[in-house]
This record gives structure tokens, C-alpha cells and sequence, in this order.
């Protein structure tokens, strides 16, 4: 390239190009993008043109799905999907959710499926579109298998490891595998801020949030949900305060809250606030049924009328999204809504149908969450023998899962049933997660943060957490208050 202008513009986009990547907000990093685009052109390399202004598309849509612009990313995907110079899998996921968005979801379905299976083994960027096409039509062993593979492969590429990190722990979530969620997470922040990301930061920070709240973590779920919040309002993101906000209705549910988390999750799924996704609300829908089919009793006349009103127009949309998606799990979780919403004949058949649909879903705890409310409705209409069945599977299965206030939650139940359920540990140690179990007692044996980090294959800010969380778990402020908890027999002071 002889001519100075040309190799001037050269210059130029390539050093925009890595600006983009280094940039701390998705708008400037697409606005570098597509001036890096401009200068290829100028340069007359219109191929290197065509990639970047594909690439400034996708941050486009990336831009406007986290901000809950419906409009905006609709018209992104439309674009990409005709874009000659964007991946087929990357394109036809844009398509596919187009056409979703737009009421065909026969067509969304095909070209999601088409996605999934398209992508290039050593392509991490096309790994994860087809990934989050597979999330998308609840394939979630497909969707983490691909996202797995696409962190495998990042090595080349560690600009793009907290993006990753960051969808991985959002499959894990929708899976209901808080555990892993929140090991991912973990490791994601760490990443995300070690990269200047506090965009995925926050993301991440709502998934914490979310898993803390299924641990019952009540201080955990609203310090990183506080966290969430204040980055989402200061950058425009509305999945990460989603999250943070249904992680807080969570919370409310499981320490048998409904009318506040009524409150706190209507306007996500009606759009009334600040706070709403296009896509996410889905997500939130089945818990905002169940806080009003719970709530309903002490509300009053007026309010209750209006409740289950909105509780059944959410829930259709809810049943339209998981038939589309042809959804396993959504689908059953819909008939478990359906079922609250029922009349006290129809909810038994309701029940059985969602029980039988969710069984190898490979959610343990939306199973057991299944269960719970089988049992809680059959309680309240005096059937202790039938509803203890179904709350003790609904334990032990919270139990399976680290789903420590949950447990709590179905052996209240249960008492009040009129059947009191021994346990079986000593009750401060019953309340670690099995991670955390195993974490302590290599601490216990005597073992470094560091070295148990080594062993477990953890970060060290990972096992730092974990340890922090058993000490507060256990009313402990020492590690060798940790070796008498856990010696037989032994029970922390205050347990």
C-alpha cells in the first residue's frame, strides 16, 4: 500500500478497532467500530469494511438488548439478518428472534435450530450465538455444552473470556443451577473487571444476586443486587437490573412474602417502571403468578380482582413464549400457573400434568418448587396426607440443590401439615451448600485459600467467597472455630 492517505486510514481502523475492544460501554465501542468500518473503506479494503461494520451490528443489537430497546433491537436483528458479512449462526439467531418478536414462531424455532447447529468448532464468537440460540428454544444442555466449548477455544481471544463467563453463568441460571451460576459468576467478575467491563459486571452481579437469594443469603442477594442496580442506572442496562430486582422478589417468596413480591415484580412484567426487559419479563412471569395466587387471600377485594387479572394476561403471553420455544420445562412451568390460577377442582389435574412434564426437565429445583406448591395447595385444602408426600420430595430435592431457605420453606410447610420432619445434620451445617462444604473442610485439614483454590479448580476469589459465606453460615470468625465445627459431634457457638 503505497499511496500515504490510504495507509493512513489503514492505520486509523486498526487502531479504532482495538479501541473498541478496550472501550467500557457498548456504545462506544460500537461507534469506534463503525468509524474503523469507514476507514477500511477508505483504505480500499472493502472486505475488512463489510466485517467491521458487521461487527458494529451485532454491538448495535448487543446495545440495545441490554438497555430492553425493543424497537432498537429489533431493527438491529433485521439488519444483521440480511448482512452478507455476518456469521450464519450470528445471523440466523437474529433472524430467528426477529421472527419470535414478530409472532412466527414456527419460523423462529427453524432458524434458531438452524443456528445451533451451525457453528464452527474453533469460532468462539459463532459458539456463542449458537449457544444463546439454544438457551432460547430451552435446549439448555446444548446451550452450555456450546458456550463451554466456546470458552474452551477463547484462548486466542481473552478480550472475549468475561463475555463468555458472562452467558455461561446466564445459561446456568435460566437451568436453575445456581451453584454453578454463581461459580461462573465469580470468575466472570474478576474478568469483567480486570477488562474494565462494568457493563458484564453488572450482569454478573445479578446473577450473584440471584443465587445468593435461592441460598437465602438475604444480606449477599441485596448487596449485589444494590451493586447491579447502581451500574445498570449509571450505563443504561436493564437485564442486569432485572435480575437484581427479581432476585429481591425471589427473596420475598421464599421467606413467604407474596404481597411483597407482588409489588416488587409487577412492574417487570407489566413494563411499569424503569426497570422492564422485552425478553427477560418472561423469565420473571411464572414467579409474579405464583406471589399473586399466594398473596390472593389477603388482598383486598378490588386488589385481588386486579391481581389475578394481570396475573392471567402475563400468563398467556408466558403460555404463547414456551409453546413457541416448544420449551419442556416452560411449558410445564406454565401448566404449574395455570394450576395456582385454577379453581380448587381443576388444580389437581393442572398439577399432575406439570409434575409429569417437569420430571427430567434436569431442574431439580424447578421440580421441587413443583412440588411445593402441589403440596402447599393440597394443605390448604386439607390434604395433609397427599400434600406431606409432596413436600418431602419438594425437600430433599431443595436439599440436592443448596437451596438452603427453600428447605426451611417446605419443612414449615410440612409442620404445618401436622407433620414435623427430623433432620437428619446438625441444622447449621445442614445450611452449606455442598461447595461450600467442601471448601471448609479443606480449610478445616489445614490447607491456603489459595491451595484449596489449586485443588478444587476454583479462583481465589471464588474460594475467599465461599469461605466467607460458611463463616457467616456457621456464626464463626476463626479457622480453628471452623476445625471444631466440623469435628464430629461438634456445632459452632450460637448454632
Amino acid at each position: 500500500m503505497r499511496d500515504p492517505a490510504r495507509r493512513m486510514h489503514l492505520r486509523c481502523s486498526v487502531a479504532l478497532a482495538r479501541a473498541a475492544e478496550r472501550a467500557e460501554d457498548q456504545p462506544t465501542r460500537t461507534a469506534r467500530l463503525a468509524s474503523a468500518a469507514c476507514h477500511a473503506r477508505r483504505a480500499g479494503l472493502p472486505r475488512r469494511a463489510t466485517a467491521l461494520d458487521a461487527l458494529a451490528l451485532q454491538r448495535t443489537a448487543e446495545t440495545t438488548w441490554a438497555a430492553g430497546d425493543r424497537a432498537g433491537f429489533l431493527a438491529a436483528a433485521r439488519r444483521l439478518g440480511a448482512h452478507g458479512g455476518v456469521p450464519g449462526p450470528v445471523r440466523d439467531y437474529h433472524r430467528g428472534v426477529a421472527a419470535a418478536m414478530c409472532g412466527d414462531g414456527r419460523l423462529s424455532a427453524a432458524l434458531l435450530r438452524t443456528a445451533c447447529r451451525a457453528a464452527p468448532e474453533d469460532d468462539p464468537h459463532a459458539l456463542l450465538y449458537a449457544s444463546r440460540a439454544a438457551m432460547v428454544l430451552g435446549r439448555l444442555p446444548q446451550a452450555r455444552a456450546l458456550a463451554t466449548s466456546a470458552l474452551t477455544r477463547a484462548g486466542r481471544h481473552p478480550a472475549a473470556v468475561p463475555r463468555l463467563l458472562t452467558h455461561l453463568a446466564l445459561v446456568e441460571l435460566v437451568a436453575d443451577r445456581y451453584a454453578r451460576a454463581e461459580s461462573h459468576a465469580l470468575r466472570g467478575l474478576d474478568a469483567a473487571l480486570a477488562a474494565g467491563r462494568p457493563d458484564l459486571a453488572a450482569h454478573l452481579r445479578g446473577v450473584l444476586a440471584m443465587a445468593a437469594s435461592v441460598r437465602g443469603d438475604g444480606t449477599g442477594c441485596r448487596a449485589h443486587a444494590r451493586a447491579a442496580l447502581a451500574t445498570a442506572r449509571t450505563h443504561g442496562l436493564m437485564v442486569p437490573a432485572v435480575l437484581a430486582t427479581w432476585s429481591l422478589g425471589l427473596l420475598d417468596l421464599a421467606h413467604n412474602l407474596p404481597e411483597e413480591a407482588v409489588e416488587r415484580l409487577r412492574p417487570l412484567v407489566l413494563g411499569t417502571s424503569s426497570v422492564h426487559h422485552f425478553a427477560w419479563r418472561q423469565r420473571v412471569i411464572p414467579y409474579f403468578v405464583e406471589a399473586v395466587a399466594l398473596a390472593a387471600p389477603a388482598l383486598p377485594a378490588v386488589g385481588r380482582r386486579r391481581a389475578v387479572r394481570q396475573a392471567r394476561a402475563t400468563l398467556r403471553c408466558f403460555e404463547e413464549w414456551a409453546e413457541a420455544s416448544a420449551d419442556r420445562q416452560g411449558r410445564a412451568t406454565a401448566l404449574r400457573c395455570r394450576a395456582l390460577l385454577a379453581a380448587p377442582g381443576a388444580a389437581d389435574p393442572a398439577f399432575d400434568r406439570a409434575l409429569a412434564l417437569m420430571e427430567g426437565s434436569g431442574s431439580e429445583f424447578a421440580q421441587a418448587r413443583t412440588s411445593l406448591l402441589t403440596g402447599m395447595s393440597l394443605r390448604r385444602r386439607r390434604r395433609p396426607g397427599e400434600a406431606c408426600a409432596h413436600l418431602r420430595g419438594a425437600m430433599l430435592r431443595f436439599e440436592a440443590c443448596g437451596a438452603d431457605v427453600w428447605v426451611e420453606r417446605a419443612r414449615d410447610e410440612m409442620r404445618a401439615a401436622g407433620r414435623a420432619e427430623p433432620e437428619t445434620r446438625p441444622r447449621a451445617l445442614a445450611s452449606l451448600t455442598p461447595q461450600q462444604l467442601r471448601v471448609a473442610r479443606h480449610v478445616a485439614e489445614g490447607r491456603t485459600n489459595r491451595e484449596v483454590a489449586a485443588l478444587l479448580t476454583l479462583s481465589h476469589r471464588t474460594v475467599d467467597h465461599h469461605l466467607r459465606n460458611v463463616f457467616a453460615t456457621l456464626g464463626i470468625r476463626s479457622r480453628v472455630q471452623l476445625v471444631h465445627a466440623l469435628a464430629p459431634g461438634g456445632d459452632p457457638p450460637g448454632a
